[in-house]
């Protein structure tokens, strides 16, 4: 089975690790932009290249049209990227971005003319304009079947008009870290730990309020922004900045509790959470408010408040503080909720299972890699 994977995302090398996976799964293409801009992560910069050794083959080819990092808003060069089809032939073309960007649109245009299977994806569980009716609607009839990363995203195609296969399926696999969260050092305070933009949609003036009214709690914030001035002033707060995936391991364990305050605003609310698996799968409690899919990521596995209600989130830091049982009972639940829903071997197996579906309905042909 020959897959390309198109994406931005993957302009961002701690993004490879879903790579690596799938490409032992199938024959693996990956095409990503040659330079990505994005305020989160880094500006401006070129791609670096993946290892000989890889277990994909990188296509990184220049855009047009990219604005200040907006995936809705670029294409591929047009040469190239018709190159990079014509010469890995896939069988599906997986593309990793909304029924509404322009990318898809590009990729949906050429499907005729190389006869692979599309396959979308889409985040979105409100309803912004974007580009609107007119690419979604092409989009959607070029489309062979969709993957979603929530269940509201779920209910907003359908509501929107697809109608074929559509299947909630998480966009990464997450790790298990084995060694599991260390116990705290003796004469540490109790540690609430932040990861994530600081603005305002993130919640950050709900936490604010919640730890004014726990001076006995500490916290550490993993993340930057236009709040970060307000946090610093106050002796409760230590900033991190923006930490490289490869130093968040050091910050899970340098906590008791991850909060995920998140607010939805009339044009967006929460999509997933990453930190919320990464936090679960290093043994960390989580609480996250009701905004967007924040719920539907937790389960079971940790506590839910009312989004905008600091008294309900310093109430749930309280007992979490005072209850080292019902913070133990958390890393187990967490830990099952990621082996069973977000390890790499589910995750990956489910994409897998999807593309063989998805070829076999459309009467595609595909060669498995032998391993």
């Amino acid at each position: 089975m020959r897959v390309l994977l198109v994406s931005n995302m993957y302009a961002y090398p701690g993004n490879w690790d879903k790579l690596d996976a799938l490409g032992t799964r199938v024959e693996l293409g990956v095409v990503m932009p040659s330079a990505w801009h994005t305020n989160e992560l880094h500006p401006v910069q070129a791609v670096p290249a993946n290892a000989p050794d890889a277990s994909w083959k990188q296509y990184r080819l220049d855009t047009l049209f990219q604005f200040q990092g907006n995936p809705f808003r670029y294409i591929y060069q047009p040469q190239q990227l018709a190159a990079a089809i014509a010469q890995f032939q896939p069988d599906l073309v997986h593309v990793e971005q909304e029924p509404e960007s322009l990318s898809l649109l590009q990729i949906s245009a050429l499907k005729r003319r190389y006869g692979y299977r599309l396959i979308f994806v889409a985040w979105e569980n409100i309803h912004p304009l974007r580009l609107g009716v007119v690419f979604r609607t092409l989009n959607y009839a070029a489309a062979d079947a969709g993957i979603v990363g929530n269940q509201e995203a779920h209910r907003r195609c359908r509501r929107m008009g697809f109608r074929k296969r559509l299947d909630v399926i998480p966009q990464y696999g997450f790790a298990i870290d084995a060694a599991r969260s260390q116990p705290a050092e003796p004469g540490r305070p109790f540690t609430i730990g932040y990861a994530g933009r600081l603005v305002p949609e993130k919640g950050i003036h709900t936490l604010y309020e919640a730890i004014r009214q726990l001076p006995e709690i500490h916290v550490r914030i993993a993340g930057d922004g236009p709040l970060a001035e307000l946090l610093g002033r106050d002796p409760h707060y230590e900033l991190l900045g923006t930490l490289p995936r490869g130093e968040m391991r050091q910050f899970w364990q340098s906590i008791d509790v991850l909060v995920v305050p998140s607010l939805t605003t009339p044009r967006w609310a929460e999509q997933f959470g990453r930190v919320i698996v990464e936090a679960m799968a290093a043994g960390i409690p989580v609480i996250g408010s009701s905004s967007g899919a924040i719920p539907e990521v937790i389960g079971e596995a940790g506590m839910i408040f009312p989004e905008g209600d600091a008294a309900a989130l310093a109430n749930m830091i309280r007992r979490l503080h005072n209850s080292p049982s019902q913070r133990a009972a958390f890393v187990e639940r967490g830990y099952e909720r990621v082996r069973r829903c977000y390890s790499h071997e589910v995750v990956m197996g489910r994409t897998v299972d999807f593309y063989r579906d998805v070829l076999a309905a459309t009467g595609a042909t595909s060669t498995p890699v032998v391993s």
